[in-house]
C-alpha cells in the first residue's frame, strides 16, 4: 500500500560521530550534522522525533554503511537501532532526472530519521548517533559517532480535525521513516520536503477485508470515492484546481504536463501561523470553494477523487510552512480525536479506543464520529 500515492515519485526522488573505536569521540563531529529538526509529535504508542542529517560523502573512501544507531547523547545508551535494510532512502549525488525540475549537484548525504520514544519514557534532553560502517578497501568494521542535537520539546504539534469523516478508514504512509517521510528533492538551490508528514487513506468494509468491490478498474468499485472531504480549521483558500481528468480505478492512466499536476484536482488552505493544509487528488469538478473564500472548521470543501497521479481514489493530506506543494517543508500534525479499531497485522481485535490530540502509527484502522 506504499505505493498507494505519487505525488511526485520522480520529482521527489522517489519525491533529511567521531573518530575510530579509541579515537576521540568528536575528531570527525563536523561529518554528520543534523540539519533540520522537526517537533514532536505523539501518536497511540510513540512520541515521535524527527529529523534530517547532512552526511560527508563516505563512500568515496570505500564505506558502506551498516547500521545507525540512535543514542542517549548524555548515558550513550541506544535508544533505536536501524539495520541496513530498515536505513531510510539516502540521498546522493547524482540525483535521479526529471522532466520539470532540473536535480541540483549534492556534494554531501542527505538522510531523514526519525526517533520513536515509546510513551510513558522522557524524551532524552540530548540524541546522537553511532554510524557503523564496513570499509570495502581493508575488509574492516568502522564505527563513528556524531550528529549531536538538542530536541526541542518547547514546540508542539498542529491540532486539526480530521478531513474525513465516517468509518474504517486506514491510514498508510504517515508516523514512519519511510515513503512520505524521507521524501526530499533538491532544485533551484533548494530542498523540498513537502510530503514529509503526510498521510494516504483508504477505507474498508465492515469486515476490514476489503476496500473496494467489484472491478477495481472502476473508481465507484471503491467505498471511499466520492466521500465529502472537509475543512479541518478555520482558514482560507490560497489557491485550488479542478477539472483534470480522473484515473479510472487502479488504471494509472492520465498524463502529466506540469509538476503540479502530479496533484490532480487539490485544494490549498491558509490555516494561521504560516501552515497550510494540502487536498490532493479530488474528483472531478467536486471542489466547492474557490481561491479568497473564508472556511470554518468542518465545513464540505470537496470530494474524495481520483485524479492526479494517484494508483486509486484515496486523499493525499498534508500541512507544510509554504503554500507549494513542492518548495515547502512539511509540518507533523496530529487529530483532535479518533477511535482506533485496529492495527495493521493484527488477528484479534481488540477493544475500539479513543484517543484525543495524536497521531496513529502506520497501517490503523481508525473511525470517527
Amino acid at each position: 500500500m506504499k505505493n498507494f500515492i505519487r505525488i511526485s515519485v520522480w520529482l521527489l526522488l522517489f519525491v533529511s560521530l567521531a573518530g575510530c573505536h579509541g579515537a576521540a569521540p568528536e575528531a570527525r563531529d563536523d561529518r554528520f550534522t543534523v540539519i533540520a529538526q522537526d517537533m514532536p509529535y505523539p501518536t497511540d504508542q510513540y512520541i515521535r522525533i524527527g529529523y534530517t542529517l547532512r552526511m560527508w560523502e563516505y563512500e568515496k573512501e570505500g564505506l558502506d554503511l551498516q547500521q545507525i544507531d540512535i543514542l542517549d547523547g548524555d548515558t550513550r545508551a541506544t535508544l533505536f537501532a536501524i539495520g541496513k535494510n530498515e536505513l531510510p532512502k539516502i540521498y546522493k549525488d547524482p540525483l535521479p532526472v526529471n522532466p520539470y525540475y532540473p536535480p541540483d549537484k549534492l556534494d554531501h548525504y542527505y538522510v531523514s530519521l526519525q526517533l520513536p520514544v515509546p510513551l510513558g519514557r522522557p524524551i532524552p534532553k540530548s540524541v546522537t548517533h553511532r554510524f557503523h560502517f564496513r570499509n570495502s578497501r581493508t575488509n574492516r568494521d568502522l564505527s563513528l559517532e556524531g550528529g549531536t542535537f538538542l530536541p526541542d520539546q518547547s514546540m508542539t504539534p498542529i491540532v486539526i480535525a480530521s478531513p474525513v469523516r465516517g468509518k474504517n478508514w486506514l491510514f498508510i504512509n504517515q508516523s514512519t521513516m519511510g515513503y512520505h517521510f524521507n521524501a526530499m528533492f533538491f532544485a533551484l538551490g533548494k530542498r523540498g520536503t513537502g510530503e514529509r508528514f503526510a498521510f494516504d487513506n483508504l477505507q474498508f468494509d465492515d469486515n476490514l477485508k476489503e476496500y473496494f468491490h467489484g472491478n477495481p478498474a472502476k473508481n465507484e468499485s471503491y467505498f471511499n470515492y466520492g466521500d465529502p472531504l472537509y475543512a479541518v480549521a478555520d482558514g482560507t483558500v490560497v489557491a485550488m484546481r479542478d477539472g483534470l481528468p480522473e484515473n479510472s480505478g487502479n488504471d494509472h492512466s492520465v498524463t502529466f504536463k506540469d509538476a503540479i499536476d502530479l496533484a490532480g484536482n487539490y485544494i490549498i488552505l491558509d490555516i494561521g501561523k504560516g501552515r497550510y493544509a494540502f487536498y490532493a487528488h479530488c474528483r472531478t469538478h467536486s471542489i466547492r470553494v474557490k481561491a479568497g473564500d473564508r472556511v470554518k472548521e468542518g465545513d464540505e470543501i470537496a470530494l474524495l477523487g481520483n485524479s492526479g497521479n494517484s494508483d486509486a481514489p484515496h486523499l493525499h493530506f498534508q500541512i507544510c510552512d509554504a503554500p507549494d506543494f513542492f518548495f515547502s517543508r512539511g509540518l507533523p500534525f496530529v487529530l483532535k480525536k479518533y477511535t482506533k479499531i485496529a492495527q495493521g497485522g493484527q488477528d484479534v481485535l481488540p477493544p475500539p479506543k479513543a484517543y484525543e490530540n495524536a497521531m496513529m502509527e502506520q497501517f490503523t484502522v481508525i473511525s470517527f464520529e
